[in-house]
């Protein structure tokens, strides 16, 4: 499943909202400031935002002729501007010389000193003797097309479509050149902050993903967690109730079910055991314990979802048991023209485990191994050192993309294979709960070999162990 990062979302939205910020400034800061006359700003006045378009007209409207004769020239934008705005005027001099340019207001440039000893690069003016407040002039020297001059405007009025001409000029090059930099501090600021936020969801992530069916009455904590977050932590940990509540029903079912029906089994076998020895009376024996062993499974099965305890404070004798429950499958194999070899381990294996829980493994493996095996074959049975167990039989062996799925409960080859599908799944839960392995390996000349790997006890208990057998 593919799907957006939060945080990268969260940084551009965070980016794009400043940019619109950042070049719309004028529009949403200044000019409120200005017509409000709040601040600094209160003497710049809203007539201030005409003076840029008014000095981009005039410097449209500079002319020079093939002698080097500089002139101010009415074009029809610049006379446009004089009707709208009767009280403008403009002035240009040669910074150089002071020269006024012909076109020039020479009343507006009679306020100013033609000299060249102060040079402005942008002033924003009023003349004193301007009976309206209002009105606000700009003195600047800046590049044209005819060369470096001092424009001067003065006395436009301020019209809503110049907010849009000061808009477009604030999108120059140098201010997005200022803005990269600006973009990236903030940026890193808010993956940052973005990141420290998210921290707590992602602690609550790992808690929900630690949740599984043997440890359902966990939660997930909402310490740290955003307010915003908190109705689904709560939904979630609603759902994992309404889970816990559901495998235990059903847990509950299995075991009742089971507890019910061994009772009719054991009448039965007793039946089946009055019975002459015909083959009638093995076909039904078989069949008698195969019911058996799925009674057993499903009790199993619910006592594996009880919480109870399968590491015991007592060690045992690996080799000893595995060869008791081997022991007591050989009648099985027997019966079903089969044959089991034990090859004990060179010295006492110790594993601090329970016996039941023991008996369970070896005992479905050792059960899977015969039906495996072909008739006359021989399953063998391995205790190692390191409280290692391996089951090999010679039969057609576990397909390398199936090795996985048999230890799914219920899980059968094909409808043909015998058994209920829940010996291996039994095998792989027990072990997973006593933090031990298994895999299955392919036999010399064809099989499987499932090797298991149980935790061994110390090296002490291995030396007193081998101190009892010498005894």
């Amino acid at each position: 499943m593919t799907g957006r990062s939060l945080s990268s979302r969260l940084v551009v939205s965070w980016v794009a909202t400043l940019a619109i910020v950042f070049f719309t400034l004028p529009a949403t800061v200044y000019l409120p400031l200005a017509a409000l006359r709040i601040g600094d700003i209160a003497e710049v006045g809203l007539e201030s935002w005409t003076t840029r378009r008014a000095r981009s007209l005039v410097i449209d409207a500079l002319r020079a002729d093939a002698s080097g004769t500089k002139r101010i020239e009415l074009t029809h934008s610049l006379l446009v501007h004089m009707q709208r705005n009767p009280e403008f005027r403009f002035a240009v001099f040669e910074p150089k010389d002071g020269a006024l340019l012909p076109g020039s207001s020479a009343e507006l440039a009679s306020n100013f000193d033609a000299s060249a000893k102060v040079q402005s690069f942008g002033t924003m003016f009023h003349l004193a003797d301007d009976p309206n407040p209002d009105a606000r002039g700009y003195d600047r020297i800046t590049e044209t097309p005819i060369g470096r001059m001092r424009i001067i405007v003065y006395g436009a009025y301020f019209h809503w479509d110049d907010v849009l001409q000061q808009l477009y000029n604030h999108l120059k090059l140098i201010n997005f050149v200022a803005f990269v930099p600006l973009c990236a501090a903030v940026a890193a600021v808010a993956w940052l902050v973005v990141r420290r936020c998210l921290a707590p969801l992602r602690s609550a992530a790992a808690e929900a993903a630690a949740v599984d069916v043997n440890s359902l009455d966990r939660r997930i904590a909402p310490r740290d967690l955003p307010t915003e977050v908190l109705p689904f932590v709560e939904a979630v940990n609603s759902a994992f109730d309404r889970v816990r509540d559901g495998v235990e029903r059903h847990r509950r079912f299995t075991a009742n079910a089971a507890h019910e029906l061994r009772t009719p089994v054991a009448i039965l076998k007793a039946r089946v055991d009055r019975l002459n020895d015909k083959p009638l009376k093995h076909d039904i024996e078989r069949d008698v314990r195969r019911i058996q062993t799925i009674v057993d499974q499903l009790l199993i099965l619910a006592r594996l979802g009880g919480g109870s305890d399968k590491k015991s404070d007592r060690e045992i004798d690996l080799g000893r048991t595995v060869l008791a429950i081997t022991a007591d499958y050989m009648p099985i194999a027997i019966d079903n023209r089969r044959n089991i070899a034990f090859e004990p381990p060179p010295a006492p294996v110790a594993a601090r485990i329970d016996g039941w829980a023991v008996e369970s493994i070896v005992a479905n493996l050792v059960e899977n191994a015969v039906r495996a095996e072909p008739d006359g074959g021989t399953v063998v049975v391995r205790v190692l050192p390191e409280a290692v167990i391996e089951v090999a039989d010679h039969g057609e062996g576990v397909a390398p993309d199936d090795r996985e799925r048999i230890f799914e409960a219920f899980w059968r080859k094909n409808d043909a294979s015998r058994g209920a599908g829940l010996g291996l799944a039994i095998v792989r839960e027990l072990l997973d709960e006593l933090h031990g392995s298994i895999e299955v390996r392919t036999t010399e000349g064809g099989g499987a070999t499932f090797v298991v790997r149980l935790p061994s006890a110390s090296a002490r208990s291995r030396i007193d162990l081998g101190r009892m057998a010498a005894g």
